[in-house]
């Protein structure tokens, strides 16, 4: 036992000493070249990166710790202005990319397709861009869910003295000739508004409804203001209400009876939808409250576990894994007690877990993950939808991911804000009960330099660095006057190993506290593509911005 004890410190003596590549790596490192909003050295990044970066992690939805609503969309606008001078055709594809392929956000990327307006007018593709994104064929325009096209309409409208532009009229006719009947009708509101702007042709849409026994154009139908609608759960839930208020109206029910047959009837039409396939996942997801105040037999529980726990499923809906944990809390904290609980959030954990790859054969070796706990991190993000929704910080997200590569490979957590210090996971609790705990104390200010002198000072040697943080470092609150975060870094790498980073930004403020070509590396965003793009060991740092220029509108 002692020999073995002395090689170990043999070789952690050996490994302090750095090699010759090492010090040259360290020595070769860029020198800051700009200020964060903190005022602390940093590094610019590229325009197309910048922008980018807003598109996949930027909600518009009030301010952020550092930076205001207002000055957001000036950002985004000069951003989007200046690259669209040189290449408008590169900003579209970063728009579609971003709305269809990357983090799916939807007001950033619609005040973006907005902005790029003037710079398409005269182009062969402008149509094409305002046209609908096919999924089969992993090509085409901005437009993801029909919805798209009111959103881009109310904004731009807002910004200019008219309605639409020639562009956009014929790539929203081409979308609304396009679409089937259930998104047609889904959306039908949009579809009548931006018909009336648009002037699509009927006759070149293969979409029909059934009519009084007769098939009709449903472009046709909604023109006319027929009687016909999606088979949604909406539309389904409203007519039962309709039909229950009706009744007692007429006398037929008291209303305690109708109370009992509404929650009857609205249970029955839930498990019809799951049986039918007509409920898509994130419906599911963003109704459970509903869904499971109205679903008390174990077919529809069934089912419904049956399609919160399909990974194919997330993955194809773009669901992101703060979503299904907001399912999750709302079964935490309103179905204590409930008889099915226990099967609901097998079926939840199931599903997080099934929508990121394999991190454990993806990340072989050893992963630190460090979490930025500073107070700025606590700032709420609100989620897509209304402010009344669930909403999580910045803090709570980075636990979340934290908590799941814990769970998946070997690897240590650092917390860090004006101090830094190691946090044991309890890998027995489930990886929302773990991404709570991880992210459960403010340390105030944002050091990550702290975090690189913990791990130096312990001579932890990683294969991978994962830092979880807004980016917004600035020199540690202390009397020691520690140096400046890339300093740390470079001791770290000096006296113990050079890992590859990956920093993934929660808030695109437009700088980044640390830069090593080749070995650190940035995301933008929180969803599948991050994961994904780690999982593949894409270590490239302009990787995505290749991705991008795949894209064909």
């Amino acid at each position: 036992m002692s020999k073995f004890k002395n090689n170990q410190l043999l070789k952690q003596s050996l490994r302090s000493i750095p090699t010759k590549e090492r010090i040259v790596e360290t020595v070769n490192m860029p020198k800051p070249d700009t200020t964060n909003r903190c005022g602390a050295p940093a590094y610019s990044l590229p325009d197309e990166l910048r922008l980018l970066a807003m598109l996949n992690t930027i909600k518009l939805e009030g301010d952020q710790f550092y930076r205001k609503e207002s000055e957001t969309m000036k950002e985004l606008r000069d951003l989007v202005e200046k690259i669209a001078m040189k290449d408008p055709y590169y900003v579209a594809q970063m728009i579609v990319w971003s709305r269809c392929k990357g983090e799916g956000m939807r007001s950033i990327c619609h005040l973006a397709a907005s902005l790029l307006a003037p710079f398409i007018s005269g182009q062969e593709w402008g149509r094409r861009f305002y046209s609908v994104w096919n999924k089969k064929e992993q090509k085409g325009g901005c437009i993801f869910r029909l919805d798209d096209m009111s959103e881009i309409l109310h904004i731009f409208s807002s910004l200019n003295q008219t309605k639409l532009t020639n562009a956009m009229k014929k790539g929203f006719a081409n979308v609304l000739e396009s679409v089937d009947s259930y998104q047609l009708l889904k959306y039908k509101k949009t579809a009548l508004d931006i018909m009336n702007l648009c002037h699509p042709n009927s006759k070149l849409s293969r979409a029909t409804v059934e009519v009084g026994g007769y098939d009709v154009k449903t472009l046709d139908a909604i023109k006319k203001d027929l009687s016909v609608s999606a088979k949604t759960w909406e539309a389904v839930q409203s007519e039962a209400g309709q039909i229950v208020a009706q009744a007692v109206r007429e006398g037929k029910l008291t209303r305690e009876e109708a109370e009992k047959t509404l929650e009857q009837a609205k249970s029955n039409n839930w498990n019809e939808l799951l049986v039918e396939g007509k409920l898509g996942i994130l419906a599911a997801l963003r109704n459970i409250r509903n869904i499971l105040k109205v679903t008390n037999t174990r077919e529809n529980i069934d089912l419904l576990c049956e399609l919160l726990s399909n990974g194919d499923l997330i993955l194809k809906g773009k669901i992101m894994p703060y979503q299904i944990d907001i399912a999750y809390q709302v079964l935490e904290d309103e179905f204590t007690g409930w008889q099915y609980k226990g099967m609901v959030e097998t079926a939840l954990l199931k599903g997080y877990e099934a929508s990121v790859p394999n991190l454990k054969e993806a990340l072989p070796g050893k992963t630190c993950v460090m979490v930025d706990c500073s107070g700025s991190m606590w700032a709420r993000c609100y989620n897509s939808g209304t402010r009344k929704q669930i909403s999580k910080t910045a803090c709570e997200k980075a636990g979340l991911i934290a908590a799941t590569i814990a769970k998946s490979c070997d690897c240590d957590i650092v917390r860090f804000g004006d101090i830094a210090n190691f946090f044991t996971p309890n890998l027995k609790h489930d990886v929302f009960s773990l991404g709570r705990e991880i992210a459960n104390d403010s340390y105030g200010g944002t050091c990550i330099g702290a975090a690189f002198d913990l791990i130096r000072k312990n001579k932890r040697a990683y294969d991978r660095i994962i830092l979880l943080s807004d980016n917004e470092c600035n020199r540690t609150c202390d009397w020691r006057g520690r140096s400046w975060v890339q300093d740390d870094y470079k001791n770290y790498m000096r006296e113990v190993c050079s890992p590859y980073v990956y920093c993934v930004d929660f808030c695109a403020y437009g700088t980044i506290p640390v830069a090593n070509p080749g070995k650190v590396n940035y995301y933008f965003g929180y969803g599948y593509s991050m994961f994904n793009d780690i999982a593949s060991k894409e270590f490239k740092p302009e990787a995505h911005l290749e991705e991008v220029k795949k894209i064909v509108i």
